[in-house]
């Protein structure tokens, strides 16, 4: 990997809560990632979104979109080295797993696990590609956004805690194979978080209140810490697992739900 090549940090999902929140955070920490350009995708930037900066630029690419994906990371591997990939880009399915119909399903798997495996899959290959980093501290990584709700079975929530499961497990996998090129592969798996896709879910209502106090009925514990997830959570722990201070994690999943999963 040449020295003076500039780093680069691709985040899938980017427009969403928890993807800028990361964005957010690995810019605001540009010591902890070897000063890495970053690379915020989504599908769905606005027209009147913010213009690109030397430190960050947007583009407009949908995850599923294999084809896309794959020539991105390929014109990326001209340019810069690449230091990590976030994949934060999700969709949320809830409601009574007899009641799933097939549309569904196939955009929940679409977007929350083939779309993780290809990018994952087109990131490693160009780290293997560029080879080893010049200092071994400065790693690679692939962290994977995954959520508590694929560690726990959750009524209501069957066909997206199995995607997220499916994520999980598949990016840990990766990981033991890749660690030996000093690749780390975790995954991130948030709780409820305070999101445009949870205020989707609430019905536009405020229901923080139920989400921490659980319910029995629906066989769900609720969150001990007393309070619902921000992004920047998350995003902190997402910043810290592809930075320096993590380059002894690898095939890992850690949890920030305040609780609410004990395990």
């Amino acid at each position: 990997m040449s020295a003076d090549r500039r780093q680069a940090i691709v985040v899938t999902g980017a427009a969403g809560g928890i993807g800028s929140a990361i964005v957010s955070a690995i810019l605001a920490g540009p010591a902890d990632h070897g000063a890495a350009r970053v690379y915020a995708l989504d599908a769905h930037w606005p027209d009147d979104a913010p213009a690109d900066t030397a430190d960050l630029v947007r583009r407009r690419i949908d995850v599923t979109d294999e084809e896309a994906v794959a020539s991105f990371f390929d014109e990326l591997g001209e340019r810069e080295t690449l230091r990590a990939l976030v994949n934060a880009a999700g969709v949320l399915a809830t409601g009574p797993a007899v009641e799933l119909d097939r549309r569904t399903l196939d955009r929940v798997l679409a977007v929350n696990v083939v779309a993780v495996i290809g990018a994952s899959l087109a990131a490693a290959r160009l780290m293997l590609r560029q080879g080893a980093s010049a200092a071994r501290h400065r790693d690679r990584s692939i962290l994977t956004v995954a959520s508590n709700a694929g560690t726990i079975p959750r009524a209501g929530f069957a066909a997206y805690g199995a995607s997220k499961a499916a994520a999980s497990q598949f990016t840990r996998s990766l990981g033991l194979e890749l660690g030996p090129a000093g690749i780390r592969c975790t995954v991130l798996n948030p709780g409820t978080t305070r999101t445009a896709m949870v205020e989707r879910m609430w019905g536009g209502r405020d229901r923080s209140a139920e989400a921490i106090a659980g319910d029995p009925a629906l066989f769900r514990a609720g969150i001990p810490l007393g309070r619902v997830a921000e992004p920047e959570d998350i995003a902190s722990v997402a910043a810290f697992l592809i930075g320096d201070g993590a380059r002894h994690i690898t095939a890992e999943e850690i949890t920030v739900d305040g609780g609410a999963t004990a395990r």
